[in-house]
């Protein structure tokens, strides 16, 4: 199952951290108590962040932790157990074991609520978010590229809504309106 991206991320392979991290996954819970909004399917797991600083911390707690971090203590992508995620530019380094997607759905409306005006434009009523999946799961989903994943197959954190989410924050819309496409 695929896990939703937001803001700034740090995406590891759940096997990985049961391997790898001393103590295994129970200390890596245990460890991760200060850092409490995360979201995880069977093989990976996301946590979110506001800002690179707070995500950078994690990332130096995991490679304390014997986990192999993308330009942490691990240069070869094709062996990294965890990297950090931008929502707008994407991973700070291409690992071999994840893609990211970009879905677009149509938002549900609710009944009683009126569009503004005749004028307002189809993003409105569309949502825009970023999921990460293995590429076992992209496989397993061969019609991927044609139709996009159902809500009930990503992992969403508790009590995420669309309205409420990163994708809708202002200064992320402004990134990802502002970004470069030369190098990203």
């Amino acid at each position: 199952m695929p896990v939703l991206i937001e803001g700034v991320s740090v995406l590891l392979r759940k096997g990985s951290i049961h391997v790898r991290y001393k103590g295994g996954y129970a200390q890596f819970l245990f460890d991760l108590n200060d850092y409490v909004s995360f979201t995880a399917s069977n093989q990976l797991l996301c946590v979110s962040y506001k800002t690179h600083d707070e995500a950078g911390a994690l990332l130096k707690m995991l490679a304390d932790n014997g986990m192999r971090v993308a330009l942490i203590n691990e240069e070869d992508p094709s062996k990294t157990d965890a990297v950090l995620v931008d929502q707008v530019f994407g991973p700070s380094v291409r690992v071999w074991w994840i893609d990211f997607i970009p879905v677009s759905r149509s938002r549900k409306v609710k009944e009683g609520v009126k569009e503004k005006s005749k004028g307002d434009s189809k993003e409105s009523a569309q949502e825009h978010i970023l999921i990460a999946a293995t590429y076992e799961e992209v496989d397993e989903k061969e019609e991927l590229r044609i139709k996009n994943w159902d809500q009930g197959e990503i992992a969403y954190p508790l009590d995420w809504k669309y309205e409420n989410s990163k994708s809708l924050d202002l200064e992320f819309l402004r990134m990802a309106e502002n970004r470069s496409y030369l190098n990203h």
